[in-house]
C-alpha cells in the first residue's frame, strides 16, 4: 500500500534561494553600471584660473644646430 500521510509541503527554500541570487546579481549590475556614473562633461565657466598652465614669460635663446664633423 501507498503511505499518503507524509507531508506533501512543497520546498520553498530553493525558490526563496533563487530569489535572492537574483536580486544579488540585479543590485551588483545596478552600481556596476547606473548607480556609480560620474558626469564627465566640464564646464569651460566653472574651470577656475588656477588650472591653468603659468605663463612662461622669459625663454632662453635657442643655439643654431651645427652639424657634425664626419
Amino acid at each position: 500500500m501507498v503511505d499518503y500521510t507524509q507531508s506533501k509541503t512543497s520546498s520553498t527554500g530553493g525558490i526563496g534561494f533563487i530569489v535572492a541570487a537574483v536580486i544579488v546579481v540585479l543590485v551588483l549590475l545596478y552600481a556596476l553600471f547606473a548607480g556609480g556614473s560620474v558626469e564627465t562633461t566640464t564646464d569651460p565657466a566653472a574651470v577656475g584660473a588656477s588650472e591653468t598652465a603659468p605663463v612662461l614669460e622669459e625663454a632662453a635663446p635657442v643655439a643654431p644646430a651645427v652639424p657634425g664633423t664626419e
